[in-house]
């Protein structure tokens, strides 16, 4: 057999993500306060690129359909005004008017977890060693307050014997909030126990030792008969023991950043009959390329490394600026076309929410499914009836006898209405909601329901009824 070398002209197509595609995708996936940093970002990065302050504010909202920008500016400063004011309220602490003039010039910081927990061990009377093994604890602590790593890859580590750092964990699960770095719920819900004043504690630890799943579930007589105790203790204990923190890393975080704001990409407002849709651009610059390095590049004398350099900062400021039209652009489309499908919904309420899927838009738009997916996710809409992520306006059908599918998310609401009037002492079964739904014309099976049941979060009726 020979082998012959020789040279094939081949066609064929292939996708290519050049760079002024990938940032472009990069760009379109950003949010409004994504935007905002990665604009701060890029005008520090590129000497080229720079804000134009002469642009006029109100002249940012072009595409706004001659609405009256103002009112809808004044309507989400206001719901601002109101998140800040309730949080600032729930922050507040009893300090007369003096005291808060002084402490107006200070910054404060969010208190994490992780800081909180150092200072408790600090504080407490540990050896070199024990503080060492302590912040190595303290350190694989997740937000929910669980140590996710093992006693011996600890021990292993510090190169210390497991019962060592067994004994200093102990200490550290009684810090406050008492249970965490447990390793598992059981062993969280028992520290908690410890410091709890009650005369049921042994009946207690029992129950969170050996029948967490029957009490999940509300097997009340199954328990009492195996630890020979009436239904009553067990009603109680369920009580008490539901009282206890599950999680208790929560409420703190590891980021005093951890809170931001949520600030929505369109705005939706009503003008008559007809829903308008405007792009937010509040705290969005308008940028331009600064002339006098466009002029250097006419200077024949300009050695050649900085020529390259120039050019390439040039072009990559057109691409970023085109890249941020064509987002703004974009959104723009996405959502007008979700307001017009959804208009029931604006008008009615979420009853009359329509199925709609990524396909539906991408027919509408003719852009990709993928491209729709990259503009709804993360991205918020502030509509009359209240602020929602764009993907919420999404979601599959059920058949409705006579007429048009309804979307799944208004099943998902009649279900809740029907279980919160429900009789607490015969609770509704998935089967007889089943029922009561194709009553009212709604082709829907109980395997569905109890889907839809479970992704509210609601519980079975064996465990809302009440005796």
């Amino acid at each position: 057999m020979s082998i012959n070398l020789k040279l094939q002209t081949k066609l064929t197509q292939q996708l290519v993500l050049t760079p002024q595609l990938q940032l472009s995708i990069k760009v379109l996936q950003l949010n409004h306060l994504e935007l905002k940093e990665s604009i701060e970002l890029e005008v520090q990065e590129n000497p080229v690129l720079e804000i134009d302050e002469k642009n006029n504010y109100t002249e940012l909202y072009e595409n706004s359909d001659e609405l009256e920008v103002s009112k809808i500016l004044d309507t989400y400063s206001k719901l601002r005004e109101e998140y800040e004011a309730k949080y600032r309220s729930y922050q507040q602490k009893s300090y007369d008017e003096e005291d808060e003039n002084i402490w107006e010039n200070f910054a404060s910081k969010k208190p994490n977890l992780y800081d909180h927990l150092l200072w408790q061990l600090n504080l407490s009377h540990f050896t070199n060693e024990e503080l060492r093994i302590g912040e190595e604890i303290i350190g694989n602590i997740d937000p929910d307050g669980y140590l996710r790593v093992s006693i011996d890859e600890i021990a292993q580590k510090l190169n210390i014997n497991q019962d060592r750092v067994e004994n200093v964990l102990k200490k550290i699960q009684y810090f406050d909030p008492v249970g965490v770095g447990s390793r598992n719920i059981s062993e969280c819900l028992l520290v908690q126990i410890e410091v709890f004043e009650t005369d049921k504690k042994d009946l207690l630890k029992k129950i969170i030792t050996h029948h967490l799943e029957d009490l999940s579930k509300k097997n009340f007589k199954k328990i009492a008969h195996v630890l020979n105790t009436t239904v009553e203790d067990i009603e109680c204990a369920f009580e008490i023991i539901k009282s206890l923190n599950p999680k208790p890393g929560q409420g703190f975080g590891f980021s005093e950043y951890e809170n931001q704001y949520i600030e929505p990409d369109v705005f939706v407002f009503k003008d008559g009959d007809e829903y308008k849709v405007i792009l937010n651009k509040e705290g969005i610059p308008s940028l331009k390329i600064n002339r006098q390095y466009e002029l250097m590049l006419k200077n024949k004398e300009l050695d050649e490394n900085t020529k390259n350099f120039l050019q390439e900062k040039i072009k990559n400021a057109h691409w970023f600026v085109k890249s941020i039209h064509q987002r703004g652009s974009t959104i723009l489309r996405v959502a007008k076309a979700i307001v017009e499908y959804q208009k029931d919904f604006f008008d009615r309420g979420i009853n009359y929410m329509r199925p709609l899927t990524l396909k539906d838009i991408s027919s509408m738009l003719e852009l990709h499914e993928s491209t729709i997916s990259r503009v709804t996710s993360n991205k918020y809409m502030l509509t009359p009836n209240g602020l929602f992520e764009m993907k919420y306006f999404f979601s599959t059908g059920i058949k409705k006898i006579g007429s048009e599918d309804v979307a799944s998310i208004s099943v998902k609401q009649v279900i809740k209405e029907l279980i919160e009037k429900e009789d607490p002492k015969y609770p509704l079964s998935d089967q007889e909601i089943s029922d009561i739904l194709k009553a009212k014309g709604y082709n829907i099976a109980r395997r569905t329901v109890t889907k839809y049941r479970e992704s509210l979060g609601i519980l079975s009726s064996n465990m809302r009824k009440k005796y």
